[in-house]
């Protein structure tokens, strides 16, 4: 028995003379007291007793949905996500329903970077650009190449940019 628990596993005889296990406690303001036939029947309903005492007392309830673990994870995260936002969940999946687009194709960092080299080249010939500038730029987005060697420019986000930050 846990000496922490709210409810108590005993044994009891009842006025017919036949032994039983009790279990009884309180629940939601509400006394409890079932009878079972085996002590492992008792604690069995004792710990389902306990769990439901934890969820009342954490704000977790059970719930019947079509929703499989992972999606109900994700959903939960989201709420958590928009919690003091002055909109729904509803408000900002139409409207990332009606603004987002897939991109068209979809052109991996190296045949982008490639193809921007050769703009910036040809404007460094017509004198638009210094060659220091020019050195900086094809510096830096080699350096970006070498961080995202697979990546496709949308897959290129501020987020995921940005260097992560010691915890």
């Amino acid at each position: 028995m846990n000496p922490n628990s709210s409810f108590v596993v005993s044994q009891f005889t009842n006025p017919s003379g036949e032994i039983v296990f009790r279990v009884s406690g309180w629940l939601d303001g509400k006394r409890v007291r079932k009878n079972f036939s085996t002590r492992p029947e008792a604690e069995a309903e004792r710990q389902v007793l306990e769990v439901q005492q934890l969820q009342g007392e954490t704000g977790v309830r059970t719930a019947v949905t079509r929703l499989v673990d992972d999606q109900l994870h994700e959903a939960e995260a989201v709420f958590r996500r928009l919690a003091g936002r002055p909109h729904s969940l509803s408000f900002y999946v139409d409207f990332a329903l009606a603004n987002y687009r897939e991109p068209v194709t979809q052109k991996f960092l190296t045949e982008a970077v490639t193809e921007f080299l050769v703009i910036k080249d040809h404007e460094r010939e017509q004198d638009l650009l210094s060659e220091p500038y020019l050195t900086r730029v094809k510096r830096d987005l080699k350096r970006l190449q070498l961080h995202f060697p697979a990546a496709t420019v949308a897959d290129l986000t501020g987020t995921r940019r940005r260097p992560q930050q010691p915890a």
